[in-house]
C-alpha cells in the first residue's frame, strides 16, 4: 500500500462526555497513511475515549471526523471494522466459550454467495495468522483454557482477519510478556510498511520514543500539543506529559502521587546537564546521575552512602558540606578542586514540597573548569557570524545571474509567440527566486530603534514568503487581512521581522496538518495592531501567565530553547508597545501586537 502525506482520519474540535463529566474538549487528531501515531496522557487525559470513539464503541457529542476523504457522523463497532478499523482494547473483547477460531471470525464469517460457511477457507487463514503471530496452542480450544496473554494475542489475531487500513493499541505492552511483545512490534513495523496508520495508546516513555513517528499528548481532555518523536527526548516527553497534574486537593486525595513526585524528579535528575544527587531521609543515595559520577571522579563505582560520595573531596569541604546535610540547611560551595584540573562548584539543599514535607536532599555540582568551553562556544559563534555573511554574499551573486536570465527570457517572449504559458511560469518562479533572496538580504541588515520607517504590510508579507515552506509542510490554510493603505512605525525593521517569524512559527507548531492561521492589521488610535490567529491546541489555562517567562516552553521538541516568547516581548517593548493574548485550550490562540504608529 502506497504512503499518503495526507492524513487519512482527522478529527476537529472533538468533544465526548459522560454525564457531567467531560472526556474530550475540542481535541484536534490526525493519522497518515503508514504512521505510528501515539497518545500518552495521565490517568483520565482522554486517551481510550478518543480511540473508543474510533472503534464506535462511544458518541460524540460534537466535532468533526473525516475518514478515508469522506464526513463521518458517527461510528458503530460494525461501521468501524467495515471502515477498516481495527482496536484492540485495554480489556479483552472476546467470548470465552467460543474457540479461538470462532472469537477471528466473529461477525465476520466467510461464506459462499448462497449463504454456505467456508469453513476451510477460515481454517487456512486461522493457521496462517497462527503462524505469522508465533501461536503454539490449538486454535480449536475455548479461549476460557487460554491464559489472559493467549487471549490477548487472540484478540491480536481477529485485527489481522480484517485486513485493516486503522489499527489501534490500547496499552496493550501491560498485557503481553517480552517474547509476544516482539512479535507485535514485529507485526506493527509490518503494518506501517504496508501504508495501515496505526494509533498507539502507552504509558511507556522509552516504547513510544523507540517506536512511534508522532505523538499527540492529552492532558485533562485537552490536547497539549502534537510532536515528531525525532525532536523528542525522554525529559521532555515525560515533562509534557505529567507535569502540572499534580494539584493539591489530588494530592490531599490520594497519598499514592508522593510515588509519582519522586518518579518525576528521579527523572528529572537523571537527564540534567549538570551532576545531580538525591539522598533519601537516611541519606542514602537514591539517585546519582552520570555527571555527578564523573564530576566527583567516582565513574567506575557507584557510593553506597554519604561519606562514599564526599570522600573525593578535601576534608574540610566535606566536613562543613556532610554537616549542613544533616541539619537540612541549604549550602553553597564554590572554587573545591578535585584531582588535578576540575575546579567544582557545590550545592546542597533540603528539597521541600509543601504537602509532604520533607522529600530529602538534592546535591547540584557544576564543573566551572569548564568555562573554557564557554570560550570555545563564543569563538564558533563568531565563526558562524562570517558564515552568513559569506552566505548574504552568495545571495548578492546569485541575484545576478537571475536578472540575467530574466532579461533574456523577455527577449525571447519578444520575439515568439509560442510557449507563452509556460514563459509565464517561468517568470514567476524568477521572481519567487528574487523575492526569497531580497527578504534574505532584508534579514541580514540591521539599523538602529527609531531610525527608519517600517511598513508593516509589506513586513508581514515578506515574513509569509520567508516560512512559507512550514506552511506548506503541514498544508496550513493561511489568510491576511491588511489594509489598502500603507501603516508604518518608527523602529528596527529586523527586529520586528523577528517577532513576526517567532509568533507565526508558535503557530505552525501548535496546528495540526491542515490547520488555519491568519493574520491582520490595522491601526486603533496612534497604534498598529498586528492579529495572529490559529486554530491549534490552545495554552492550558494554568500556564497562561507563564508564557512570557525566559526559558518557559509548553512545547517538547529538542529545539526549542523556551525564549521565542520572551524576545517577542522585549522587541515589543522596546519599540514602545506590547503584547497581549487570550487563548481557548482545545480551541484557538490569538496573538495581539501593538506597536505605536509614525506621528509624522
Amino acid at each position: 500500500m502506497k504512503k499518503y502525506s495526507s492524513p487519512i482520519l482527522t478529527m476537529k474540535n472533538i468533544h465526548v462526555s459522560y454525564g457531567p463529566h467531560k472526556a474530550l474538549n475540542g481535541v484536534d487528531f490526525d493519522l497518515i497513511s503508514g504512521e505510528i501515531h501515539a497518545i500518552v496522557g495521565e490517568h483520565r487525559a482522554g486517551k481510550s475515549s478518543l480511540v473508543k470513539l474510533l472503534s464506535g464503541a462511544v458518541k460524540k457529542k460534537s466535532g468533526e471526523i473525516t475518514l478515508f476523504s469522506r464526513n463521518i457522523d458517527s461510528l458503530t463497532p460494525v461501521t468501524a471494522a467495515y471502515n477498516g478499523i481495527g482496536m484492540i482494547y485495554q480489556n479483552p473483547h472476546i467470548i470465552e466459550t467460543l474457540s479461538s477460531r470462532d472469537n477471528l471470525f466473529t461477525g465476520q464469517c466467510r461464506t459462499s454467495f448462497m449463504g454456505v460457511l467456508k469453513k476451510r477457507n477460515m481454517q487456512k487463514r486461522t493457521e496462517e495468522i497462527f503462524r505469522i503471530l508465533e501461536l503454539d496452542f490449538d486454535p480449536d480450544l475455548p479461549l476460557s483454557s487460554l491464559t489472559s496473554a493467549q487471549q490477548n494475542m487472540v484478540e491480536f489475531a481477529r485485527i489481522l482477519v480484517q485486513d485493516p487500513k486503522i489499527v489501534i493499541f490500547d496499552e496493550i505492552a501491560t498485557k503481553l510478556n517480552p517474547r509476544e511483545m516482539k512479535t507485535v512490534y514485529r507485526i506493527i513495523r509490518d503494518f506501517r510498511e504496508q501504508g495501515v496508520g496505526i494509533i498507539y495508546i502507552s504509558h511507556d516513555m522509552d516504547e513510544i520514543l523507540r517506536l512511534a513517528d508522532r505523538v499527540t499528548i492529552l492532558k485533562e481532555g485537552y490536547r497539549r500539543g502534537t510532536e515528531y518523536v525525532k525532536d523528542l527526548d525522554k525529559y521532555r516527553l515525560f515533562e509534557l506529559t505529567y507535569s502540572y497534574v499534580l494539584d493539591r486537593d489530588e494530592i490531599k486525595r490520594d497519598k499514592s502521587r508522593f510515588l509519582l513526585m519522586r518518579s518525576y524528579l528521579e527523572n528529572l535528575l537523571h537527564h540534567l546537564p549538570i551532576g545531580a544527587i538525591l539522598l533519601d531521609e537516611a541519606l542514602e543515595p537514591v539517585v546519582i546521575n552520570y555527571n555527578a559520577l564523573t564530576m566527583l571522579m567516582k565513574e567506575n563505582e557507584k557510593p553506597k552512602n554519604l561519606d562514599g560520595i564526599l570522600n573525593e573531596l578535601p576534608d574540610d569541604v566535606s566536613d562543613e558540606l556532610k554537616q549542613k546535610i544533616i541539619s537540612r540547611i541549604e549550602c553553597t560551595m564554590g572554587d573545591v578542586s578535585i584531582g588535578d584540573t576540575n575546579v567544582l562548584e557545590l550545592r546542597s539543599f533540603p528539597f521541600n514540597e509543601p504537602t509532604f514535607a520533607f522529600f530529602g536532599t538534592v546535591i547540584l555540582i557544576r564543573d566551572t573548569s569548564l568555562n573554557q568551553y564557554m570560550s570555545d562556544y563564543l569563538l564558533k559563534t563568531e565563526k558562524m557570524a562570517s558564515v552568513a555573511e559569506v552566505a548574504v554574499g552568495v545571495a548578492h551573486e546569485i541575484n545576478n545571474p537571475l536578472f540575467i536570465v530574466q532579461n533574456y527570457l523577455d527577449i525571447i517572449k519578444s520575439e515568439t509567440d509560442s510557449h507563452r504559458e509556460e514563459f509565464a511560469k517561468i517568470e514567476k518562479e524568477l521572481l519567487r527566486i528574487m523575492e526569497i533572496i531580497g527578504s534574505l538580504l532584508s534579514f541580514s541588515h540591521t539599523t538602529p530603534i527609531g531610525s527608519d520607517s517600517i511598513n508593516l504590510s509589506e513586513l508581514i508579507e515578506e515574513v509569509m514568503l520567508l516560512i512559507s515552506h512550514r506552511f506548506k509542510d503541514k498544508h496550513i490554510r493561511l489568510s491576511r487581512q491588511l489594509p489598502p493603505y500603507e501603516l508604518r512605525i518608527p523602529g528596527d525593521e529586523n527586529r520586528i521581522k523577528q517577532l513576526l517569524m517567532n509568533l507565526l512559527g508558535n503557530s505552525i507548531e501548535a496546528v495540526l496538518n491542515n490547520g488555519e492561521i491568519s493574520a491582520s492589521l490595522e491601526q486603533k488610535d496612534n497604534f498598529a495592531v498586528i492579529t495572529i490567529r490559529d486554530n491549534g491546541n490552545g495554552i492550558p489555562e494554568n500556564v497562561q501567565e507563564q508564557i512570557f517567562k525566559p526559558f518557559y516552553s509548553t512545547k517538547v521538541n529538542k529545539r526549542n530553547t523556551g525564549l521565542g516568547l520572551s524576545i517577542s516581548q522585549q522587541i515589543a517593548e522596546e519599540h514602545g508597545g506590547k503584547i497581549d493574548f487570550h487563548s481557548i485550550p482545545g480551541q484557538e490562540t490569538v496573538f495581539h501586537v501593538k506597536l505605536p504608529v509614525n506621528n509624522d
